[in-house]
């Protein structure tokens, strides 16, 4: 019942709803057409997790694994949303996956040769074949917007697989056997590590772009980028994560800000920490002028204080769009110690 009440308040603060079908007491367990009967009267928008962090889709597909239970969910479901008039939102998550990260030749690496089941390495280029694949496959479908979730680094220490120090060793000429530590010490070096970085997640995010706009031209494919003070807010989009904001903003011209998604504490507004928030937000103020659009995204919550949080930040950074998932994805803790740079 608290779930139906969570949902019931989002919609009534036209928040737009995440439905992951295979989450644990999902709403839309039962399937497209009972949640639709349920919600279908009061909805207007909805965002559905077509590709999850375990790689599986939510469709068929011709590229990734379908969840055996929902194979069909995400056709049904925006087939039936679109003759009720309600626009649906696909989110799809990107290097954050870990079916194919289970294979050694894709996982990304840890500058202490610890590989990563939970990603792929942004420097598999393979692998952005398999990403404009599936947004293709995405883009076929009644869907108002694509939203890249994952499509980054998790932190910059996670680099170090041997194709990755052999293609930077390409062009900075450091050996073989450099760690992160190494870098750090020799700040050219340093520079030119976080803007190859960068390079890699931008060219590989403006290939799914071009891919998804080859099924839908004018359809709005955008990249969630957390902002989160354990990242050092904006300052850390290029440094943690390989995300050059404006390079995302000129390819896509749309953002959607997942807000402190590793930190257990919002800010209360007027605050220091919330004007540091408000900043990190609209650091591209500039390019609103120029058509730019932004969005606010949330998992975990709990209660109406955190609605009407919320509501107010959405005010304050004049964002169009919120989408809220109410839980957290199963994978949070894992990813929450990573991120943190436990």
């Amino acid at each position: 019942m608290l779930l139906k009440v969570n949902i019931d308040g989002l919609i009534n603060q036209k928040f737009i709803p995440v439905i992951d079908p295979t989450a644990r007491e999902s709403p839309a367990a039962a399937g497209a057409n009972s949640f639709l009967a349920e919600y279908g009267g009061v909805l207007e928008e909805v965002a559905i997790v077509c590709k999850k962090e375990d790689g599986y889709v939510t469709y068929r597909s011709g590229a990734a694994p379908s969840d055996p239970i929902y194979e069909k969910f995400f056709t049904d479901f925006t087939e039936l949303a679109n003759d009720l008039g309600i626009r649906t939102h696909a989110i799809a998550y990107a290097f954050g996956d870990s079916f194919l990260g289970q294979d050694g030749n894709y996982s990304i690496v840890r500058s202490d040769g610890t590989k990563v089941h939970d990603y792929v390495d942004p420097s598999m280029e393979g692998y952005w074949k398999h990403m404009n694949h599936i947004a293709r496959e995405i883009s076929r479908h009644p869907i108002e917007t694509l939203n890249f979730q994952e499509f980054l680094y998790p932190r910059q220490e996670y680099s170090f697989s041997r194709r990755s120090i052999r293609k930077f060793s390409e062009i900075s000429g450091v050996s073989l056997d450099t760690t992160y530590i190494d870098i750090q010490k020799a700040p050219h070096v340093m520079q030119m590590f976080e803007e190859w970085r960068a390079e890699l997640i931008t060219t590989a995010f403006r290939e799914a772009v071009e891919t998804a706009k080859t099924e839908q031209p004018g359809l709005n494919v955008g990249m969630i980028v957390p902002v989160d003070p354990e990242t050092e807010w904006n300052a850390g989009f290029t440094r943690h994560f390989g995300i050059s904001l404006d390079k995302i903003i000129e390819i896509s011209g749309y953002v959607i800000y997942h807000i402190m998604p590793y930190s257990p504490m919002y800010p209360e507004p007027d605050t220091s920490g919330w004007e540091q928030l408000i900043r990190a937000i609209r650091s591209s103020v500039l390019y609103e002028q120029t058509g730019y659009k932004k969005a606010l995204f949330v998992w975990g919550l709990e209660s109406e204080e955190d609605l009407s949080w919320l509501k107010r930040l959405q005010e304050d950074t004049r964002a169009e769009h919120v989408f809220a998932r109410l839980e957290h994805p199963p994978k949070y803790a894992v990813k929450r110690e990573i991120h943190r740079g436990v």
